[in-house]
Formats: C-alpha cells, sequence, structure tokens
C-alpha cells in the first residue's frame, strides 16, 4: 500500500470521494451518503488560498485500488495549533493497517505545519462504533460526547403552535426575521459576533480549541463555501433595537433535500432567559414547511449539558437517533 497526494483535479478523487461513500452506506444503511460534488466543492475551496482553512487530502492506494482517504484541515486564522482530522476506510479493506498509516500521515502533514493537536469527530450510529474503537486503539481521548436527535417531519401542529406561542409570549420586544443563503448587509456584523460567541458560549468540553476569529468577511466566506457545496442554508435571527442577538439555521442539500441538518443555533447571553432559542427555531421551521416541504428529517447534535438546547428539542419532538464524539490528541513535541 502507498500513500499519495489527491485532489479535486486529479483522477483518483473520484474513488477518493467513492470510499466516503461506502464507508457511510455501511456505518448508516438507512441514509444516502454525501455525494462527490460536494467533497469536490469543499475539496477546492481548501486549496484556494484566502479562506479561513486550508487543506489536503491523501489517498491509500493498495493494488492500484483507493481503499483509504484523509482529509486535513488547518485553521488559518485561530486555533494554529490544531489540525482536523477526517479519515475513511472503505469496508472491504478495514482491519488491515490503512486507518492507521493514514492516520500517521495525518500526524506527519500536521507537524510539518507546526501543528501540535489532532482533532477528530467520530460518528456513532449506536454502540460498538469501529471509529470509538479505532480512536482509542490509537491512545486518543475523548473530549466531548454529543447526542444526535432526529426529527420527522411535517412536525405536529398542535406541538409547534404551543411552543410557538409560549416563545412569542415570553420575548415581546424581539422581533424574527427569516432570510435564505446571505445574512443581510444590514445583520452582517451581529452575525459575525454570534459565529465568534458560538466557538466560546457552545459547549466544547475538553477540546483543545479556543474562540474563532469571525467578521463580516469570513461570514460571506462561509456561505459561499455553503453555496458552491450545493447546500441552501435556511436562518432565523431575533432582533433588540435593531441588532441581530440570536439565531438559528438549516442546512438542506438540494441534491438530497430529504434531510436537512441543523446548523448552529445560539442566543446571546445577555438576551438569555427570553425562549429567543425556541421562538427562531419554530420560524425557521414554518419558512422551512412553506418553502422546501420535500424535507422530512432533520438532524441536530448537542452535548447533553446543553440542557436549554435539548430541551427545546424535544419540546418540538426530536427523539435520539445516535450520538457524535470528539476525540483528541497531542503530537510529539
Amino acid at each position: 500500500m502507498e500513500i499519495v497526494r489527491t485532489g479535486p483535479d486529479d483522477a483518483r478523487f473520484a474513488a477518493w470521494c467513492g470510499v466516503w461513500a461506502a464507508a457511510q452506506r455501511a456505518d448508516r444503511p438507512g441514509e444516502a451518503p454525501r455525494p462527490a460534488s460536494d467533497h469536490v466543492a469543499l475539496g477546492r475551496r481548501l486549496t484556494t488560498p484566502g479562506g479561513a482553512l486550508r487543506g489536503t487530502h491523501r489517498a491509500a492506494v493498495a493494488d492500484g485500488a483507493v481503499v483509504g482517504a484523509l482529509r486535513l484541515l488547518l485553521p488559518v486564522r485561530d486555533n494554529t495549533s490544531v489540525a482536523y482530522v477526517d479519515v475513511a476506510v472503505h469496508p472491504a479493506a478495514r482491519r488491515r493497517g490503512v486507518g492507521t498509516a493514514l492516520l500517521a500521515e495525518a500526524a506527519r502533514l500536521a507537524a510539518a505545519a507546526g501543528r501540535s493537536s489532532l482533532v477528530a469527530e467520530v460518528d456513532e450510529p449506536g454502540p460498538g462504533t469501529a471509529g470509538r474503537a479505532f480512536a482509542q486503539a490509537h491512545g486518543w481521548t475523548c473530549g466531548l460526547q454529543e447526542t444526535r436527535r432526529d426529527l420527522l417531519l411535517p412536525v405536529d401542529e398542535d406541538r409547534l403552535a404551543a411552543l410557538e406561542a409560549g416563545a412569542a409570549a415570553a420575548s415581546a420586544g424581539y422581533e424574527v426575521l427569516t432570510w435564505r443563503d446571505r445574512t443581510p448587509d444590514r445583520l452582517l456584523e451581529d452575525r459575525a459576533l454570534l459565529g465568534r460567541r458560538m466557538s466560546t458560549d457552545a459547549p466544547s468540553g475538553d477540546v483543545p480549541v479556543g474562540e474563532e476569529d469571525w467578521d463580516a468577511a469570513r461570514v460571506r466566506e462561509q456561505e459561499t463555501v455553503v453555496l458552491d457545496r450545493g447546500r441552501t442554508v435556511l436562518s432565523a435571527g431575533a432582533v433588540r433595537d435593531g441588532r441581530l442577538v440570536a439565531f438559528t439555521e438549516l442546512h438542506v442539500p438540494l441534491a438530497q433535500p430529504e434531510r436537512a441538518h441543523q446548523g448552529a443555533t445560539l442566543v446571546l447571553r445577555e438576551h438569555r432567559g427570553h425562549r429567543l432559542g425556541a421562538r427562531v427555531k419554530t420560524a425557521v421551521l414554518r419558512e422551512l414547511a412553506a418553502t422546501l416541504p420535500e424535507v422530512r428529517r432533520i438532524s441536530t447534535y448537542n452535548s447533553d449539558t446543553n440542557r436549554p438546547m435539548v430541551a427545546v428539542n424535544e419540546a418540538l419532538g426530536f427523539v435520539r437517533a445516535g450520538g457524535l464524539s470528539t476525540w483528541s490528541t497531542r503530537l510529539p513535541a
């Protein structure tokens, strides 16, 4: 086996994407894997200078076939001691050392880039996930455990209306707005502040990451990345005295719109206690039903320590459907 560099414009990249698809089908057989076009768009963005993230890709090749895939993400504007690792091994090639070789390559590349820590997420559809055992076998530490919850659509109208009315009564004086894909210019600086606060206020456990550097340009960059990846984003926000103080967003892959993904949701600390989380979430669900009725399921991930957000999700009807764990390791000095 050899490990070779690849990327969106390389002939091997289609097979690299195929490894991800095969791994996702094996681990979550009831869900469609991420389309290759998503990987291609993200890969091009990561190798374009000037972004908040840069990245590189490697393929593990055995007997002429791509059997493993590595993507290494390197933050540029913040958390510059960290490298994020994504590894997938084709189900037919597992337990042959492919993942271990790719992990060693990730460590080598990260060290060469001046990074001191590796961070990776492990999707856990149920107990006994291979990714968890792999991380433990390599001595990584689990710094954050989140629960996946799914909401089947449409939401029960009585449930939604009751939550909506209660949240509106508790948040008198706040205006709720919705938008799609691009944040209104007048709210852009506030949206950047919410992005920065998201990196410090959302539970991060013992994962070795710190505050992210967000400004208006980074918000616009992120919006472009999402659009390039074939997704549309529905957002709702709460405004007080002309300032955006809370937001939520839903990501819908246009090629596979049946399942949406809950993006970030945050209420500024100084505006909590008014049920703004519930209010913006019900608003975006109304917008989703009106504009993208083909969406049948929403998936979200939350730390169980984030009780206010978990309570809102459970009130909407989200139910447990697995987990997500975040692991890290320090590189030798």
